[in-house]
């Protein structure tokens, strides 16, 4: 099995530059010193790193297609501008949040973006979620792919980054992530959600987060992005200046107002903060006919994946969210939610991650089962299409390639009129990473170790771009029917939660590369009149770029 292994002393390695700067960042990580980056709001001349958490910084949208109209939520038409549109947003008119001038848009608008692109006649509608992608972690990437320290004037002009130019329809722009409130407490027996009288709510501040992606802010209180992870002094340093701190997304809440439009609280899935459950635009459309599909690099029901489909008060209650995914019973329709028939292609990974019962029900609650974390074994079986369920399944096996157990399922659901079930993944929960230079082998993170991996950790598994060819396999088999497809580089989340700038930057290229077959796929069987492609993140982190020179030559 793979094992994370303690980091070696860091070596110079020019052919792997960006794993080399990690390496040395972290082997000094609580020193003192000048960064060419560091992740928090300690400046340059500190410690590596005081943040491992997400911010309240704007996140990048990338469209494409002529049925999709960003400017109608952004600039003169942003929500934050409109006082009246902000109270229903946040349930209340957030401190210091209108901006008569404000070019961003909110995160929750995206969902009209999507329901108008259909609307206007797209018959295919792909969402592409990098998570954990702001745009100083976009930056770093597009310096990295360039080799142009400057390279943040081509990528705001949309000319680098994850989009790129099919047809003269892209666009670009901001949105705003906060939540309705930082957290929760939640029943997931019961389906039930209160709040704490000290929860903090949600806002933005552009005088301490920017108006403009990568703009510096016009007053000096960093804690500010910290949010609910502000400090005393921070706070203190935020009260001098006339602010007030608001709280930063996670990500399901944030995913499922892409996908249903109506902000919540940090932790839900599909449900509003009155505890009322919403519906995302994948129900609507399916009802209308088209086939609906998740995929993604890290667990099939985790956050971003499961808030595009399944409901529930808590976005740890992963059995039950994938029973929603599923087309099976759970306890969200036990409480009265409707009923759902199951999204057509689901694939990504959690493929053996195992939990004990008391683990699992103090998480999961009483109806959660001991075995697999995501999926249990009794559900595995009433989806087979072996045993009579609706889901050809491909999953992880034992010396076979990943990619061709996958490709050969999807081609047996396609040709049969089957849906597409695909569970793989490493002991770490995620794909592999692919790093910045292409490898498997990432620099260590701030635990101060580096996941390493088996020769079948890479050959038993698809990668994203893979396992997205496949669900397009199945979701195109019909080129009269409309579908959706959601696909999420996870993994770029999960490397910037361990201040991983080398995992990070390989995983928002493996994104890329999913892109890319997304927009072989329109150029082969669609168009850009047809197609609407929204390309964005749920949330951002705090990496600061101190030195973008060092990124594209560390040895300088």
């Amino acid at each position: 099995m793979a094992a994370a292994v303690a980091a070696p002393a860091p070596t110079r390695d020019d052919a792997d530059p960006l794993k080399t700067l990690q390496a040395e960042q972290i082997a000094s990580k609580d020193e003192p010193r000048e960064r060419p980056y560091h992740f928090g709001s300690q400046g340059q001349g500190g410690e590596f790193s005081n943040h491992t958490s997400h911010t309240n910084r704007l996140v990048p949208v990338f469209t494409l297609g002529k049925t999709v109209d960003l400017a109608s939520i952004t600039g003169a038409n942003s929500s934050y501008r409109d006082a009246d549109r902000l109270e229903e947003l946040y349930g209340h008119l957030p401190e210091h949040t209108l901006d008569p001038e404000a070019e961003y848009g909110d995160q929750a608008d995206l969902y009209r973006l999507q329901k108008e692109a259909v609307g206007r006649g797209a018959k295919q509608l792909f969402v592409v979620l990098f998570d954990g992608l702001d745009w100083d972690t976009l930056n770093a990437a597009a310096i990295v792919k360039s080799g142009d320290p400057n390279a943040r004037d081509a990528l705001l002009a949309g000319e680098l980054g994850p989009a790129y130019r099919a047809d003269d329809s892209l666009a670009v722009g901001a949105v705003v992530t906060s939540p309705t409130h930082s957290n929760a407490r939640t029943d997931v027996d019961d389906q039930s959600v209160s709040f704490p009288d000290d929860v903090l709510r949600g806002g933005y501040d552009p005088r301490f987060a920017g108006r403009g992606p990568l703009q510096d802010p016009q007053l000096d209180a960093p804690g500010y992005l910290r949010g609910q992870a502000a400090t005393p002094s921070e706070l203190a340093q935020l009260h001098d200046h006339g602010g007030v701190p608001h709280a930063y997304t996670d990500s399901s809440c944030s995913a499922a107002e892409i996908a249903a439009g109506v902000k919540s609280y940090n932790g839900s899935v599909n449900v509003g903060p009155d505890g009322a459950f919403v519906t995302p635009l994948f129900h609507d459309l399916q009802r209308d006919g088209w086939k609906v599909g998740t995929v993604t690099s890290v667990p099939i029901s985790h956050a971003s994946p499961a808030a595009f489909y399944a409901r529930n008060v808590d976005r740890d209650d992963y059995q039950d969210l994938t029973r929603d995914m599923l087309g099976l019973p759970s306890i969200a329709t036990e409480r009265g939610a409707p009923e759902l028939p199951g999204l057509d292609v689901v694939i990504g990974t959690g493929f053996g991650q195992t939990g004990n019962l008391q683990a699992l029900q103090r998480r999961q609650g009483a109806n959660a089962v001991a075995g697999n974390v995501y999926l249990t074994e009794d559900d595995l079986a009433a989806i087979d299409a072996e045993q009579g369920g609706p889901y050809v399944v491909a999953q992880r096996t034992e010396g076979a390639n990943g990619n061709e157990v996958l490709g050969a399922a999807a081609e047996r659901a396609a040709a049969g009129g089957h849906r597409l079930f695909g569970f793989f993944g490493t002991e770490y929960g995620h794909l592999p990473y692919q790093t910045a230079n292409g490898g498997y082998d990432p620099a260590p993170g701030i635990s101060g170790e580096a996941e390493e991996y088996s020769p079948a950790d890479i050959a038993e598994n698809p990668t994203l771009t893979e396992m997205t060819q496949a669900a397009l396999t199945v979701l195109g088999q019909d080129p009269d029917r409309p579908f959706a497809l959601f696909v999420e580089a996870g993994d770029v989340d999960w490397a910037l939660h361990d201040n991983n700038l080398d995992a990070a930057v390989g995983a928002v290229f493996s994104g890329e590369e999913a892109i890319r077959a997304i927009v072989d796929w329109v150029g082969q069987h669609s168009s850009w009149d047809d197609a609407a492609l929204i390309i964005t993140a749920d949330h951002g982190h705090y990496l600061v770029i101190n030195d973008p020179e060092a990124l594209v030559n560390p040895s300088r």
